[in-house]
């Protein structure tokens, strides 16, 4: 067969979704199969019954988004990729098809009930501690699974498909992408960093239309064509490649990043569907006690201990549970009858808040109540997306431009107190 046959499937954000001989093969693993049996949005279901997509297309889309994003950046004019990254013909050929493999496989190391799992993952040894930018890691997570998986399970689909023939790309180089941080980055990798993992990336690109779509609301979206036409490549100032936004679209970036604070604010954080965050915790962790994983699922350390992670997925999980191995919490999601809010702070908990909370739990047993405290930055400073004039291509912050952008630079952390059904007066 040949090896420069184009596939094409259809997609609900995109229409169609081309990829490759060695793409398809990569689709094809039983690993990259297993992200059908992930949901998306973990129970989200429960509240919106139309978000039950998944990983798996999730990533086919990721994959599709980035390569537009990058297609409209060497369409510009500016002459960048040449004259700061030396990219010729060939080269730029080689860094689309890196970016589309690491797009691809960004989410392989995904547990079963998406982020809502990774509560579950094993504390991390203490010299394995790296700092994030605000806090150091307690707990493996999704990406350290991914950057595994990808070694020990797509080394040879990435090296040795014929394909890579006319790329020369190495696992390490699309693990470098995704946080592997036993790769020392070069000034190409930071730059194509920002098309997977950013303000700017293709990832939440990719989900904010995606649950939107699903859920059959308009939270999330935005035009997407308008984002990826203003796409461009500008310089920092120290004449480092960033990935930018046209002077001219800047208020694209401006609506991209409202529609991610109204998804947060409106749906991820949504009342219900937290607390079927905190249930998922606390089922899976019944579960994998009675497999023998006492402290949660087993660490990304070993291609055995890999191979018994990825055994675990979504179905498995709900199987589970209607087997009564999910405990008390297991059988609280089967009937639905989760924990029900007895008070909600305002964005930033008050001393009223805190008392009001403290008189409720006074009277209650610990395992009749949870404090949930929802978090999440708007907008990060330290990775403020860059406004590119056309006149220069030295780039500026968005935080500069907007006033709105400038002030969701705070953090919420929006408390609240969830007690049993039959506890509520």
């Amino acid at each position: 067969m040949s090896n420069d046959r184009i596939y094409n499937i259809r997609d609900a954000i995109y229409g169609f979704v081309t990829f490759d001989e060695q793409e398809k093969e990569i689709i094809n693993h039983p690993v990259f199969q297993r992200l059908r049996r992930i949901k998306q949005l973990s129970l989200t279901d429960m509240i919106y019954p139309g978000a039950t997509h998944t990983r798996f297309e999730h990533s086919i889309g990721v994959m599709q988004m980035v390569t537009d994003m990058f297609e409209s950046v060497v369409r510009k004019p500016n002459g960048l990729l040449k004259s700061i990254l030396a990219l010729d013909e060939n080269g730029i050929k080689r860094v689309r098809k890196r970016l589309r493999l690491a797009a691809l496989l960004h989410d392989i190391g995904h547990a079963p009930f998406s982020h809502a799992g990774e509560e579950t993952m094993q504390l991390l040894p203490e010299d394995h501690y790296r700092y994030d930018g605000t806090d150091k890691k307690k707990r493996y997570d999704h990406e350290d699974y991914s950057i595994a998986i990808i070694k020990e399970f797509f080394s040879d689909i990435i090296q040795g498909h014929p394909i890579n023939n006319n790329y020369n790309i190495t696992v390490d180089e699309i693990t470098a992408l995704l946080g592997d941080h036993s790769v020392k980055p070069k000034m190409l990798t930071l730059f194509c960093k920002d098309f997977i993992s950013g303000q700017l990336d293709a990832d939440r690109a990719d989900y904010l239309l995606r649950d939107s779509l699903h859920m059959g609301i308009s939270y999330g979206l935005y035009d997407r064509n308008r984002l990826v036409s203003c796409m461009t490549i500008g310089r920092d100032e120290f004449e480092n490649p960033v990935l930018a936004i046209e002077e001219g679209g800047w208020h694209i970036a401006e609506s991209l990043v409202i529609a991610r604070y109204q998804m947060f604010s409106q749906v991820y954080f949504h009342k219900t569907r937290r607390i079927y965050d905190f249930h998922v915790s606390k089922a899976t962790k019944e579960i994998l006690k009675k497999y023998g994983f006492e402290n949660g699922y087993p660490a990304p350390t070993s291609k055995d201990n890999l191979q018994e992670y990825i055994n675990f997925d979504d179905w498995f999980m709900q199987g589970a549970m209607n087997n009564s191995l999910g405990g008390v919490h297991g059988n609280i999601i089967l009937k639905r009858e989760h924990y029900r809010c007895a008070h909600q702070s305002s964005d930033i908990p008050t001393n009223a808040d805190e008392a009001k909370i403290l008189e409720i739990i006074n009277d209650l047993n610990q395992e009749d109540y949870y404090i949930d405290e929802a978090t999440a930055t708007w907008y990060k400073v330290e990775k403020d997306i860059m406004i590119c004039p056309k006149d220069d291509g030295f780039v500026y912050q968005l935080s500069i431009k907007s006033n709105i952008v400038r002030s969701m630079i705070g953090n919420p952390r929006l408390k609240r107190l969830y007690v049993k059904k039959e506890c509520l007066q």
